[in-house]
């Protein structure tokens, strides 16, 4: 996965906790990461103690960083900045092939012309030396 870092953040503290951190830190390293329980195979995210399946603490793997849009919407109008300054922007459910869904903008993509069953990739835009945040952008069907 692809880690953007000449891009400033402006949207933000982000301050994650106990549960989270490691998945924004392996997105500072270029990897995407989701849950899976080892005992049922269970696979999860958002990050949660516990699996949502069996109740066993889930394992962290790496997934492959592609995936296809399930739903989405376009944010036409937001009340708070820097959110406001970037509408219409692309808010999507996004399924990737280990399992999990993930919700996620979509960048670098006319909001007129997303379609449920496009296909994406994951990048990251870095917020700091040890944290990134995960995006979506369209890739053509291979």
């Amino acid at each position: 996965m692809e880690v953007i870092d000449n891009r400033p953040w402006n949207r933000g503290p982000l301050d994650p906790g106990p549960i989270d951190r490691e998945y924004f830190e392996a997105a500072a390293q270029g990897r995407l990461i989701i849950q899976k329980c080892e005992d049922c195979g269970n696979t999860q995210f958002p990050p949660k103690a516990l699996c949502v399946s069996c109740g066993q603490v889930p394992d962290w793997i790496e997934a492959s960083g592609r995936g296809q849009v399930y739903t989405f919407t376009v944010v036409r109008r937001h009340g708070v900045e820097p959110f406001s300054s970037l509408a219409p922007f692309v808010l999507a459910m996004i399924d990737i092939p280990e399992g999990a869904r993930f919700m996620g903008n979509i960048t670098g993509i006319d909001p007129e012309t997303i379609q449920v069953g496009q296909n994406v990739e994951a990048y990251a835009l870095r917020i700091d030396e040890t944290l990134a945040l995960p995006l979506w952008r369209p890739i053509e069907s291979t």
